[in-house]
């Protein structure tokens, strides 16, 4: 888990990139792109296939990132309008 800026990279560049470092059981097979903005992420993180399937600390981790990089209130509206049409 982990975000990463791709300003000078494309998606398909990195999965190339990925795909030549040694193999390790504890990875996982797919990345999945999601834009850094607070709806985006809130709604990825909720979607009914993947909702309980993170580690105990991975949706905090990534409201912390966010409100790192966007603040706080902006995250905060964004995850409350997010759950409320749930």
């Amino acid at each position: 888990m982990g975000a990463v800026d791709l300003s000078t990279l494309t998606g398909r560049a990195l999965e190339a990139r990925i795909s030549r470092g040694v193999a390790d059981r504890w990875e996982h097979s797919t990345v999945d792109f999601v834009r850094f903005r607070p709806t985006d992420v809130t709604r990825y993180v909720l979607r009914p296939d993947r909702v309980h399937r993170w580690a105990p600390l991975a949706p905090s981790l990534f409201h912390l990132a966010l409100v790192h990089v966007h603040s706080r209130t902006p995250v905060e509206r964004a995850e409350a309008q997010v759950i409320r049409r749930l």
